[in-house]
Formats: structure tokens, sequence, C-alpha cells
């Protein structure tokens, strides 16, 4: 008979030392990972997925000139305990000086779950192939080859349940055997497209991708547990209202980017809508997260505030922060969750220089919608 893991905080043995609901979210953590026979979990979600498109989409590596690099962190569920980060590295660049090249990329994310129990780390590299359709259209096609270690911590903060008793609490040690192996390392590949469009000062993308296509195992138990398949469905536009005219001109730039992303992930669905804001070098945002689970519904507003710094003409720094508040009973005793990002674009790096072969070649087969619109 399998036993159930659950966590205590510092190894008390008060039941009552964490929340009932709090409980539930970290047993069913450690079942989903480790000890389900056909255990299928989920991946970690972003807040701001705008700004960190490749970690959805591998089809945005190289999607604009130049290159860019991405650090995302992010805090989650604030009352309750454990050590729930996301942190996420990527950097991507474009160079059409290569014929067909959309871009290539590597990407970093780690969670750690729990008390720290759990922990996971994606290295990633990621190539696209851009195929111009006219002067105002492109599609970019582009994938993912991943190594992902999940390493479990069998000496934490775990209780088993034949160490618990309904009246006395923590009782001694559990029979249960922890596995030989405290991490698996395994392959993983996505695959993505994107098709990007612009005119009468709207630049519209619309894309989809699927992670995870061999559902790689990840049981430390040799047993069926395989990551289910992620789908991924996003469209927006960027609405260019006045031109950017520089720091000493009046007209600082005003721009909307309305948006939506569905994505759908071993029964789980999630829906974000929304809309940011930039005017003056300010981003603001404001979305709405639904998560249709099997027995409730979770909604979540997420607030954005930013600014984008102009260190010159052909780069910026952009620091962003999204505040996750739950608006149902459902779901907000876990609290809220924080996010920050800061991402550096550079427009002028390149790989190669340009011949009169390349030329010859991008003026045939055009080259549109480089710039980084928002």
């Amino acid at each position: 008979m399998k036993k159930t893991a659950k966590y205590f905080i510092n190894g008390n043995a008060n039941r009552n030392a964490m929340k009932p609901a709090a409980i539930v979210i970290l047993i069913l953590t450690i079942l989903s990972f480790c000890f389900s026979p056909t255990a299928s979990a989920q991946d970690p979600h972003f807040s701001q997925f705008f700004n960190n498109p490749t970690y959805y989409n591998p089809a945005y590596t190289g999607l604009s000139l130049g290159m860019k690099v991405r650090l995302h962190a992010r805090k989650m569920w604030m009352d309750l305990p454990g050590e729930n980060y996301l942190t996420n590295f990527s950097m991507d660049i474009a160079d059409r000086n290569i014929p067909g090249a959309g871009g290539i990329g590597v990407l970093f994310n780690q969670t750690s779950e729990g008390l720290g129990t759990i922990k996971t780390t994606t290295s990633g590299f990621m190539p696209a192939v851009r195929i111009p359709l006219s002067e105002s259209a492109v599609i970019q096609v582009g994938a993912m080859a991943a190594f992902v270690s999940k390493e479990v911590n069998w000496d934490g903060k775990l209780i088993y349940g034949d160490q618990l008793d309904p009246r006395w609490g923590y009782i001694g040690p559990s029979s249960f055997s922890t596995p030989a192996a405290s991490k698996v390392v395994y392959p993983d590949f996505s695959f993505g497209t994107v098709f990007q469009f612009e005119g009468n000062n709207v630049v519209g993308t619309l894309g989809a991708a699927v992670h995870h296509l061999m559902e790689p195992s990840q049981s430390f138990f040799n047993l069926d547990a395989p990551l289910a398949r992620r789908y991924v469905g996003h469209f927006d536009l960027i609405i260019d209202v006045s031109d950017y005219e520089g720091y000493y001109n009046r007209s600082k730039g005003f721009k909307l980017n309305p948006g939506v992303l569905f994505q759908q992930q071993a029964g789980l669905s999630n829906f974000n809508i929304g809309l940011n804001l930039y005017m003056s070098h300010i981003y603001l945002g404001l979305w709405f997260s639904n998560n249709a689970l099997e027995y409730t519904e979770q909604a979540t507003m997420i607030f954005l505030a930013g600014i984008n710094i102009s260190m010159s003409e052909n780069s910026r720094l952009k620091l962003v922060y999204t505040h996750d508040m739950a608006i149902n009973t459902t779901n907000n005793f876990a609290g809220p969750s924080h996010e920050i990002s800061l991402i550096l674009e550079f427009d002028s790096l390149r790989f190669f220089k340009q011949t009169e072969i390349i030329k010859n070649v991008n003026r045939r087969n055009f080259s549109p919608i480089e710039c980084s619109p928002f």
C-alpha cells in the first residue's frame, strides 16, 4: 500500500500548524511528481507571458531583430508556507544575414516547490526558421530541445502517513523505503509556429505551440508518470496610437496591447485575457486569468506596472512587475503572487556581416516587421 507524503513546518507535529487547504496543495504537489503510478504534472505559468514569449512558444526566437535577454522571477501563494519560486532566463538573437534564419536562443528555467523539497531545472536550445510571406507578413517555425533535471530531497521535511496518529500526531519513523534515485534526468522537446502581420499602425501575432512532444517519464519509481503535453494558443495586437519622437520632443509614444492566451495540459485549462498600455515610457496593464479545474474554477486579476528606459537609440531596458490577486472564495486562501521581469533589448547586434548575395536574397524574400513594437 502506498504511503501518502505530507509537509509539516519545521518538523512540528501539531496537526494545526498548517491550514488544511495548504496541506492539500502541498500533498498534491508531491503526489503529482512522485507517488501516483499515473501522475501527470502541470507546467508552471507566468503572469507576464507576453514578456516571456519563448517559454510559451519557441517560434518567438529571433522574431524581432537584434538580441533579447529576459530574466523573470515569480513567488507564488504568499500566504502558504514553502518555497514556491519560479525563475526563468532566456536569450535569443536574430540575424537576417543568414538567409532563411529566424534566430537561435537558449532558455533556463527552475522551479522550487513545497518546502524546497522538489526542484526542477530545464536547460534548452531554441532554433527558429523564418518564412517571409510578403512585405507585411511573416511566419516563423521554432523548436526547443532541452534536458530536464528533477530532484527530490527525501531527507527533507517529509512526513508519511504511517508516521501520523489522529490523536498523538507524529509518532515515529516511517516504514516507507525511499528510492535509491533522488534525481531523474530526461530529454524534452517542444515545437511552435507564429504568424505575424502589420498594417495601418497595427502589428498582430497569432501562434500555437506543443510542449513535451514525447511525454517523457518523470517517475522516481520506474512507474508510468508521463509529463503530459501542453498545448498553447495565443493572439495579440500592438496598436500604435502615436509614435515615439524622442526624449526632448512632445510625443512620447502611446500604444495599446490587447491579447489572449489559452493553455491546456492534463485536463487543466488556463485562459488569460487582458490589455497592456504603454505611454511616456510607462507600462500599465490589467489581465483576467481563469483556470477551469475539474471541481472548481479559479479566477485571478493581474495588475501590471513597469518602465521602459532607453539606453541608446537601438537599446533599452524594461522593468515590469505584476501582482496576482484571487477574486473568488475557492482559492483566495493561498494569497497573492508576485512576479518581476528584467528585459534588455539590443536591436543592432548581429552575428554576420551582410554581403551582396545576402542583400539580393533578402530583397527577393522580403524582410518585414523588423522592430521591437512594444
